[in-house]
């Protein structure tokens, strides 16, 4: 028995003709026109999600600056205090500092 050869999907043709259709490839076009308009609705479809898309990215570049401008005031604070004056200063034993009281 012979298995039947695989079907190869139909490319366009480069010479306006009309080839068959792709399953989910959108409308069928069959004059220039309604080319011409297909293309510019699919042009206007991409820019507005492209411009959609553009402006989610930036949105959340403009959350994570802001998280990030918090994040350095809270170690900016958490310096200052370890810092200020009143506070003792950390307590740390050097190998120097236990030998000198021998």
């Amino acid at each position: 028995m012979s298995s039947p050869a695989p079907t190869k999907p139909v490319k366009p043709a480069l010479n306006g003709s009309k080839a068959e259709p792709k399953k989910g490839s959108g409308p069928d076009v069959s004059s220039p026109h309604e080319l011409t308009a297909f293309v510019e609705t699919l042009l206007s479809q991409l820019d507005d999600k492209f411009e959609s898309m553009s402006g989610q990215i930036l949105e959340r570049m403009d959350q994570m600056s802001a998280r990030v401008d918090a994040l350095e005031a809270s170690i900016q604070d958490i310096i200052s205090d370890d810092l200020s004056p009143g506070s003792p200063p950390p307590v740390t034993q050097s190998m120097s500092g236990r030998k000198s009281g021998v």
